[in-house]
């Protein structure tokens, strides 16, 4: 029997027992040590693809986390007159512009930024509607309920709201700058028509632009220590930024340059994506023209944008640029116009007066009221344009800085559409100022010789088929007659009968036993038409003084006027069959006939220089930043008239007679330019209404002149719509515009 003690057995079984465990110990330090190491490899590896693989992927992550690439805004080009005073230019502007993709996502904050924005800025409430909001299928009734909520006109807002109207994206702008006591007011009326919001300016500018990584502008023309009191407070305004660097147009000529000059406008996503989007020379917030010059000229006055990398810290702030990336803007050119202006503002005071008188005399005879009127003043040798003057006008200033909506209306709603640019727009019936270029055409085409006479005694009558005794009268303007007139003195007196006789042809009638002819009053003996007819005066006007076209000039939406044709009567609306009094009502500016004053100031200018027909122009030439000249526009001559020189003088005769001869039609009606300026004219009354006795009720009042008569130098086209008789009312505003061009009246000046 083995005696062992107690501790010694104790120590022998745990001496036993000992190498199991050790297995187990073992084993669990290697997997922990295993994964120790697999965490420190899967880390070395990953390190090792950060900075050796991926380096410069993640360099360039880092350089743009920590640069912001910013457009340097090109200034746009400078518009001036002949001489220099400026007509359009830019000024600095201090501008606060929030960055929708900074602003801040937590509700909290981002209503404590808007509160100080619109506090500090006063910015006022807008009434707008979410187009897709509108409930499907009764989008028109609830636009009309908010039509007579704001006393708006229900058909306009529906055409903006559901047709476009100008307005792109889903807000749509209804109300801006609404007075607080109206923000209340409508903010419960509106409660009950879905889609229709009153919102505050930033919430607007947030959501029309979500996500935007570029500046919004949210006010211009902030106040110098409002904009220094939030950009020292940036780092607590995420998202909002402030710049001195923006330019706004600024048009310090006034309104009488509107129609010439347009204005400039934001540009729309449509003309964005058009001009190649990203890869064009446009931002997607740029200011485009609108209109006039600033939209003929857009690509000579936008310029070339620069581009800067700014440094940014982690709130968004600028701390430092990257000189050697920065490429410089390119400014735009410099384009210098025809327009002289100073001439501009004396014939647009000039016009003015002559409308009033007008009117007042409309007013007294119980007439339509007169409140519009055109004048077109151009070289005749060179086609340069020297004022051209549609009135109303309208303030373009305000569609750069924000126009309300109530003014919109009130241009929009106004009769006498301020918004139109009459002088090349307008189509109206010349009335007698045709007779120049019908006599030309006339004359050329040998159915009247310069010493043909014709018998006026105040009327006409032609017959008509089956009635040789009845048919229809034509009248002359002069009831009494002008007796036997040649072409000089029709031209002076305005004879309708002789022009009659120049239009209406010589050919059978259908059922005729005679060609066409006429009847004097008193004499039954038939005197037979041998004029143009309608298919030879469409050819003259048209080919020859370019009638039916537009004339080229560098202005959007030029009308084309109409020379009627039995082709176009028929096929018209009026589905109507040409009859030789049709012809006779062209052959003195009347009936289908219409032009525009532009036009017919272009065809003046070709008779007064003896026979060249010049494309009017406004622009004269591109100049650089320091004067140089880039491009100069000479006169462009579209084609030499096809009359001959002594026709044409005979014309011009004619013309002159007109004021010189006591029986002219303007006879004594210059009396600011005396008799040391000779000038040559022509009065013109264009009837329209309806007809009591062969007379009108309403009529437009035309004049054209050209002076000095042996070597003109300036035409002149007036036109007062509804305005009367040319004589009386087109006459004296002419004589103004002449006296101003020659120095006769003092003109309006301002240092520019």
């Amino acid at each position: 029997m083995e005696l062992v003690r107690v501790a010694d057995r104790k120590r022998r079984r745990g001496d036993a027992a000992r190498p199991a465990d050790a297995v187990f110990l073992t084993r669990r330090a290697f997997l922990l040590k295993s994964l120790v190491l697999a965490g420190f490899g899967a880390l070395a590896a990953k390190l090792w693809k950060m900075q050796i693989v991926d380096a410069a992927q993640y360099k360039l992550a880092a350089t743009a986390s920590q640069f912001s690439v910013e457009p340097i805004r090109a200034p746009r080009g400078l518009i001036v007159d002949r001489n220099g005073n400026i007509l359009a230019e830019n000024r600095i502007s201090w501008t606060v512009s929030i960055v929708p993709a900074r602003f801040p996502d937590d509700p909290a904050q981002a209503a404590a930024i808007t509160e100080q924005l619109i506090r500090l800025l006063d910015l006022r409430d807008l009434l707008v509607v979410r187009r897709s909001a509108l409930p499907e299928g009764s989008e028109e009734y609830v636009l009309r309920e908010l039509a007579a909520l704001i006393a708006a006109d229900p058909g306009r807002l529906i055409g903006t709201i559901l047709r476009g109207g100008g307005q792109e994206g889903d807000l749509v702008v209804v109300r801006e700058d609404l007075p607080p006591e109206e923000a209340a007011r409508l903010r419960e009326d509106v409660k009950r028509l879905p889609g229709v919001h009153v919102m505050d300016r930033v919430r607007y500018t947030l959501e029309a632009n979500p996500g935007a990584p570029r500046p919004v502008p949210l006010k211009q023309d902030v106040a110098r220590e409002v904009a220094l009191a939030i950009e020292s407070n940036r780092l607590y305004l995420r998202g909002v930024e402030v710049s001195d660097t923006t330019l706004v147009r600024r048009y310090p000529a006034g309104p009488e340059f509107s129609h010439i000059l347009g204005y400039v406008g934001p540009i729309t996503r449509e003309e964005y994506e058009a001009a190649g989007g990203e890869a064009s020379e446009y931002l997607l917030d740029d200011w485009v023209g609108r209109g006039g010059i600033e939209q003929y000229m857009e690509s000579v006055l936008r310029g070339r944008h620069g581009l800067r990398w700014t440094q940014v810290d982690a709130h968004g702030v600028r701390v430092g640029e990257l000189a050697s990336l920065r490429r410089e803007p390119i400014p735009g050119y410099t384009v210098v116009l025809t327009i002289d202006r100073d001439l501009q503002r004396a014939v647009t005071q000039a016009l003015r007066e002559g409308i009033a008188a007008a009117n007042a005399a409309a007013q007294k005879e119980g007439r339509d009221p007169v409140g519009s009127g055109v004048v077109v003043a151009l070289d005749p040798r060179s086609g340069a344009v020297l004022a051209l003057v549609s009135w109303p006008t309208f303030d373009n200033q305000l569609f750069v800085d924000g126009i309300s909506q109530e003014q919109y209306d009130a241009y929009l709603n106004d009769p006498f559409k301020p918004l139109t640019n009459f002088a090349i727009s307008g189509e109206f019936p010349p009335g007698s100022t045709i007779k120049p270029l019908m006599a030309c055409i006339g004359l050329a085409d040998g159915v009247v010789t310069p010493h043909d006479e014709f018998r006026c005694v105040g009327r006409i009558r032609v017959p008509v088929v089956g009635d040789e005794d009845g048919g229809q009268y034509y009248y002359c303007w002069q009831r009494g007659g002008h007796g036997w007139v040649a072409a000089e003195e029709a031209i002076a007196v305005s004879c309708d009968v002789y022009f009659y006789n120049v239009g209406a042809p010589h050919q059978q009638g259908a059922g005729f036993d005679l060609p066409l002819h006429y009847y004097n009053p008193g004499d039954p003996e038939p005197h037979f038409f041998h004029g143009l007819g309608i298919e030879r005066i469409h050819e003259a006007l048209t080919k020859e003084f370019n009638l039916g076209r537009p004339t080229g000039i560098e202005l959007a939406g030029e009308a084309s006027g109409l020379v009627p044709t039995p082709k176009w009567l028929f096929q018209s609306p009026l589905h109507e069959y040409w009859s030789v009094g049709d012809t006779i009502n062209v052959s003195i500016g009347q009936g289908h006939l219409a032009v525009t004053p532009l036009q017919l100031a272009c065809g003046i200018a070709a008779i007064a220089n003896g026979g060249t027909y010049y494309r009017p122009r406004l622009v004269q030439a591109i100049t650089d930043g320091a004067g140089n000249v880039i491009q100069r526009f000479e006169p462009e001559v579209v084609h030499r008239l096809n009359v001959p020189p002594e026709h044409i003088e005979t014309v011009r005769r004619g013309m002159r007679r007109t004021v010189t001869d006591r029986m002219g039609t303007a006879y004594g009606k210059f009396v600011r330019t005396g008799d040391d300026i000779p000038i040559a004219g022509k009065t013109g009354t264009a009837e329209y209404g309806v007809a009591v006795d062969g007379r009108y009720t309403q009529s437009h009042a035309w004049f054209t002149a050209f002076a000095p008569y042996d070597n003109p130098e300036i035409v002149v086209v007036v036109l007062i719509p509804a305005g009367g008789e040319g004589a009386v009312w087109s006459t004296p505003v002419a004589d103004a515009v002449l006296a101003a061009y020659f120095g006769k009246t003092p003109q309006t000046s301002e240092a520019a």
